[in-house]
C-alpha cells in the first residue's frame, strides 16, 4: 500500500493586502499553483482610492472588509487577523496609510514572527518626503522588503544597509504572452496610442492637443485613446473643438491582452503625457516605444527606460510632444522593436514576479542581480 503523504498545514504563508487588481492575476495564479494550500491570500474589494479594485478571480482569495478613516487619508482592514498573526510568514502592504499593516507588524514583532512588507520603497513625492520616513520605519520593524523594481531594491538596501530585500518585478503577463505586436495584414503603422485612465494626473488632454498639432503636418495619422474615466466627456469635446474628432478613436476600456494587441500593432508609438506606470511595461513588451514626460512623479517602472524604448519630451508642453510624435512618425518602419520586447520579457514577466514572492515567503536567498 503506498505511503500517504503528510497533509500540508493550511495558511503557513499569508498575503494580507489592501487589494490585488486584475493585472495581478497571472502572477497570483503561478504563485498559488506553486505553493498550494500553504498560501492564503486576504484582500479587500477596493483600496483607499475606490477606483482601485481587487480583480483577481474570487477563488484565489478571501475578502476582508475595509474602513476608510481620517477623511480618506488612512484605512484599516478587518477580518481574518488570526491567520495573518499566526502564519509562519506574513506579507503586508508597505503603505503607512494602512493602520492594519502597522498593527499586524507590531503584533507579529512582539511575537517574534517573520513579517515582510511589499510595495514602493519611496512614495511618489520622493525619498525626502514625510511619508518616506514612515516607510523606513515599517521596513525596520519588518524582517525584509519585497520591491517592485530593480532600482527600488538598490534604494532599499541603501536606506537600510544589510536589510533583506527581494525583487518581484511589477509585471503583467506570462513570458509566453510577452511578444511583439504584429498586424496580420502587414499594414503600415499610423496610430499614436494611449492606454489607461482618463484622469487629471494622466494629462490625456495634453496628448490630444499635441496630436492636434501633429496631424496638421501628417493628416494620415490617427490617435487611439483606450480607456475610460472621469475626463472622457471633456476629451471628446476637446477633439471636436480642435476639429480632429474623425482622427481620434475611443474604443473604451480594454484590458485583455489579445484584444489590446491589434491596437499596439497599428501604433508607431504610445504616449504617457502624465506620470508613467505599468503601461510602460505593456507597451515595451509589445515592442512599441513610449513617449514619456520628463518631469512627472513616475512609478518605479520608469526604470524600463534602460531598455532604450523610452523617449522623453518636456512636461506640459504640447508643442514639444507634437514634435516628438512627428519624429517617431518618420522612424516607424522599424517596428515592432524586437530588442525592447525581449528586454521586457526577460525581466518583467509574471513568472519573475511570482518567483520573487515565493523566494521571499520561503526565506530563500535574496534574488538581487
Amino acid at each position: 500500500m503506498p505511503r500517504m503523504s503528510k497533509k500540508k498545514q493550511p495558511g503557513k504563508y499569508v498575503l494580507y493586502l489592501a487589494v490585488l487588481p486584475k493585472y495581478r492575476t497571472e502572477c497570483v495564479r503561478i504563485l498559488t499553483d506553486v505553493m498550494g494550500d500553504n498560501l492564503r491570500i486576504f484582500v479587500s474589494s477596493a483600496h483607499l482610492d475606490e477606483s482601485v479594485k481587487t480583480g483577481i478571480p474570487k477563488d484565489l482569495y478571501t475578502q476582508v472588509s475595509i474602513r476608510r478613516l481620517l477623511r480618506g487619508r488612512a484605512f484599516i482592514q478587518l477580518g481574518s487577523w488570526g491567520p495573518a498573526v499566526n502564519a509562519k510568514t506574513t506579507v503586508l502592504d508597505l503603505n503607512p496609510r494602512s493602520i492594519s499593516a502597522w498593527l499586524l507588524l507590531a503584533i507579529r514583532a512582539a511575537l517574534g514572527r517573520r513579517t515582510l512588507v511589499w510595495g514602493h520603497i519611496h512614495p511618489q513625492a520622493g525619498a525626502g518626503s514625510r511619508t518616506a520616513v514612515l516607510r523606513r520605519i515599517m521596513r525596520r520593524i519588518a524582517k525584509g522588503t519585497i520591491s517592485y523594481t530593480y532600482r527600488d531594491a538598490e534604494k532599499a538596501i541603501s536606506d537600510i544597509p544589510g536589510s533583506a530585500v527581494w525583487i518581484a518585478p511589477n509585471s503583467l503577463y506570462r513570458k509566453e504572452s510577452v511578444r511583439p505586436a504584429l498586424d496580420a495584414n502587414d499594414a503600415q503603422r499610423s496610430s499614436v496610442l494611449y492606454v489607461g485612465r482618463f484622469a487629471p494626473a494622466k494629462k490625456v488632454s495634453l496628448l490630444v492637443e499635441a496630436f492636434g498639432e501633429a496631424v496638421r503636418t501628417q493628416p494620415d495619422m490617427r490617435l487611439i485613446l483606450v480607456g475610460g474615466g472621469s475626463e472622457e466627456a471633456a476629451l471628446r469635446h476637446l477633439t471636436s473643438r480642435l476639429g480632429i474628432a474623425e482622427q481620434v478613436e475611443f474604443p473604451g476600456w480594454i484590458d485583455d491582452l489579445e484584444a489590446l494587441s491589434p491596437f499596439y500593432a497599428r501604433a508607431f508609438c504610445s504616449v504617457s503625457p502624465g506620470f508613467a506606470g505599468l503601461g510602460l511595461t505593456q507597451s515595451l513588451g509589445f515592442g512599441v516605444p513610449m513617449l514619456v514626460a520628463d518631469d512627472e512623479p513616475h512609478s518605479p517602472e520608469i526604470e524600463l527606460d534602460a531598455s532604450g524604448g523610452v523617449t522623453y519630451f518636456r512636461s506640459n508642453s504640447n508643442i514639444e510632444l507634437s514634435k516628438t510624435i512627428l519624429t517617431k512618425w518618420e522612424n516607424r518602419d522599424n517596428l515592432p522593436n524586437l530588442a525592447i520586447s525581449r528586454y521586457t520579457k526577460l525581466r518583467y514577466s509574471a513568472e519573475a514576479m511570482a518567483s520573487g514572492l515565493e523566494d521571499a515567503l520561503k526565506n530563500s536567498r535574496t534574488n538581487l542581480l
